[in-house]
């Protein structure tokens, strides 16, 4: 036991940061500075810092590239918090965090994230939040703090007082002389670490610090160098649990609102022993816009405040200042993050008597996401990556089908000649086949996109739901789409104005399954190799010939014949290739053709995407009518043939397409059924 108590011990002491209780004497802490002027930077500075700290890579989103930050995929808890889909939000916000970093303005503005419930809003503060944590614990992340030594003042209780806000240990040094400091710092800065902003440390002493600096001034008569002698600077460990530089803020009932809360009040017992309520020394200074000071200020819900309790706002941004009762102004340096939704911005927005405060925010729109494949993502943070969830299969597609669902509730109805699953598809990065569409042009006519439809909360609940009533060990994306449809009328927060819009989107979701489905139990049936490279080899040779003009020598019979227009047509069709288009189509496959013979590659069928769905598509019209569905996916079938058949469907669908033995056996008596009404309907036509 004791070696066991031993060797945790001794992990926790290898894990702390080295100089955590280290003393550092001020001139010790300036010859550091100038060994790295980083330890200076302000919190808007650091913050920025730390973002990029993490690196970047190119993302490209909708036929654009843009810079994906890798903080945003949660390196801390392996991306629990990873947030996806809202790349150009995500660089909105550190653009505005850089160029406050470069004192051009939002620096002085409250960083407002604004958008609908559920848009990862307080996901990327908590983000935020831990980043600073972490950050301020490696060496390219230090900042320091100082304490006062004051065992020679007799009517101190305390032989040590920190610093109460965690103040920068430079200013302790006049404005005039920190001035000078910060010319050679910043020198040293762009050279040794290419700096492309200025190191500013702005504002004076905190009331209590300045109370010990003009009292030891007196006492020396104005000796910088002994009072400084009084000075411990202190490795600062930004900790949210610690209320160290970061500090968490949620608006409570608005009766029982209280200023202190962002100030800090009075100590009464220290009034007594200090004798008045001015005394600098007998104030809490445990309002959280003191306990951000050198970090993050993050406000939940920042805009139900009070009108008169955001008034505190107003200095805190623009002058960087607060201002409790009976005491001075208190400089503070903190980036003030606020999050809020479109009802409550739209309210302090339209009131008059808000301008002040709104004139300084700046607001980041943070919108849902808008690509399936995003949306997804965000199921399968809550889900795992597995298949399995609670002892319970997901059948393929099911997060895929609620993800498109919610897409189709966030987008407005399209303009011309496409659908809205295939918008969905687009803003997925799908190519629509043979058509060429703006996608630009799509996405500005429709500005409002992302800030109205369903959140990702309402469906992983129904999700959750599905998995809670299961009783196969199964489910299936029907079962969940069901479960989607039959609640919204339950869920508060959905529009029920658009109730109807919604349910069709339901039906539009079951189609696109539909057709997916029968597209994996088509492949499963007809994927035979040897026949697709058969096919695919005919198709070739015709595809050649035509294209040069020339005849086919027919296999069997050894005659020159034309090539085969019914026949290339045949698989052509089966991917919506147009007459017009078939030209176009054969060059593309034939390039195709020669890009692989000049790397020395054989012709695979299979390596073409399109040719490989064509070919599949022909082979299953042409063996489809002459499988018995009804018989083959009955349960009260006694054919030995027809079982062993179906067996080994059920066995690909789950090697191929990750299917369980209850999801694979319904996807075939499902897709059996649409073939026997496609079947009828033909029938019934001719």
């Amino acid at each position: 036991m004791e070696g066991i108590v031993r060797e945790l011990a001794r992990e926790i002491r290898e894990n702390q940061v080295r100089d955590k209780y280290r003393p550092i004497a001020f001139s010790e802490y300036l010859e550091m500075v100038f060994a790295d002027p980083r330890l200076v930077r302000n919190a808007y500075q650091r913050l920025y810092d730390m973002i990029l700290s993490h690196g970047t890579h190119i993302a490209k989103v909708q036929e654009k590239e843009v810079i994906r930050y890798n903080f945003f995929d949660d390196p801390f808890t392996g991306g629990e918090d990873a947030v996806f889909g809202i790349d150009e939000a995500l660089k909105n916000l550190v653009d505005t965090f850089h160029a406050a970093a470069k004192g051009l303005g939002p620096d002085r503005r409250v960083i407002l994230l604004h958008g609908p419930v559920a848009t990862s809003k307080s996901t990327i503060g908590r983000l935020l939040r831990k980043g600073l944590d972490e950050y301020s614990k490696i060496e390219d992340g230090r900042l320091y703090t100082f304490e006062w030594d004051v065992s020679d003042l007799e009517d101190e209780p305390n032989d040590t007082v920190p610093c109460p806000i965690f103040e920068e240990p430079l200013r302790l040094i006049s404005p005039e002389g920190r001035q000078k400091l910060l010319a050679e710092l910043n020198r040293v800065f762009r050279e040794k670490y290419h700096g492309e902003y200025t190191l500013r440390v702005e504002g004076d002493l905190c009331p209590k610090c300045r109370f010990y600096f003009n009292r030891f001034m007196r006492l020396y008569e104005d000796d910088l160098e002994k009072v400084l002698k009084h000075i411990t600077v202190r490795r600062l460990l930004l900790s949210e649990k610690d209320r160290k530089g970061i500090a968490t803020f949620e608006p409570k009932d608005k009766k029982n609102q209280d200023e202190e809360e962002l100030t800090g009040g009075m100590n009464w017992r220290l009034v007594q022993v200090y004798g008045s309520d001015s005394d600098p020394r007998a104030f809490n200074y445990d309002g959280e816009l003191c306990v951000a000071n050198r970090g993050l200020f993050d406000g939940e819900e920042l805009l139900k405040l009070q009108e008169e309790f955001l008034y505190d706002f107003l200095h805190a941004t623009q002058e960087h200042v607060i201002k409790p009762k009976k005491n001075p102004r208190i400089d503070i340096d903190t980036v003030i993050l606020g999050r809020t939704n479109n009802p409550e911005y739209r309210r302090v927005k339209a009131n008059e008597r808000m301008e002040a405060f709104n004139d300084r925010t700046r607001k980041i729109d943070i919108p849902y996401v808008l690509r399936e494949s995003d949306e997804e993502k965000i199921y399968r943070k809550f889900f795992g990556k597995t298949t399995r969830v609670a002892g319970k299969h997901i059948a393929p597609h099911t997060l895929h089908m609620a993800a498109l669902w919610a897409i189709l509730t966030r987008l407005d109805e399209p303009t011309g000649d496409i659908t809205m699953v295939q918008k969905a598809k687009l803003y997925n990065g799908e190519a629509i086949p043979n058509r060429n569409i703006d996608l630009k042009k799509l996405r500005d006519e429709a500005k409002d996109e992302g800030f109205f439809g369903i959140s990702p909360r309402y469906v992983i609940d129904m999700i959750s739901k599905a998995l809670v009533n299961d009783t196969e060990g199964c489910i299936n994306p029907y079962r969940v789409l069901a479960m989607l449809e039959d609640n919204l009328t339950h869920h508060s927060a959905i529009d029920e104005n658009r109730l109807d819009e919604y349910k069709e989107y339901i039906e539009l979701a079951k189609e696109e399954l539909s057709a997916i489905c029968q597209e994996e139990v088509r492949r499963v049936i007809s994927h035979n190799p040897d026949e697709l490279r058969e096919v695919g080899q005919k198709y070739l040779d015709h595809v050649m010939a035509y294209l040069n003009d020339e005849k086919v020598e027919d296999r069997y019979t050894g005659e020159e014949i034309e090539p085969d227009e019914e026949f290339m047509r045949s698989i052509e069709k089966q991917i919506g290739v147009t007459e017009a288009q078939k030209d176009d189509f054969r060059q593309e496959i034939s390039n195709w053709i020669s890009e692989r013979a000049r790397k020395g590659e054989p012709f695979n069928p299979e390596q073409n995407d399109r040719l490989r769905k064509a070919l599949e598509k022909k082979l299953w019209e042409d063996k489809k009518h002459n499988i018995n569905f009804t018989a083959m996916v009955s349960d009260k079938t006694t054919d030995p043939e027809h079982k062993r058949r179906k067996a080994e469907w059920i066995e690909r669908l789950k090697q191929e397409f990750a299917y369980c033995d209850v999801c694979a056996e319904n996807v075939i008596v499902h897709a059996g059924a649409e073939v026997a009404r496609e079947e009828l309907e033909e029938r019934e036509r001719a």
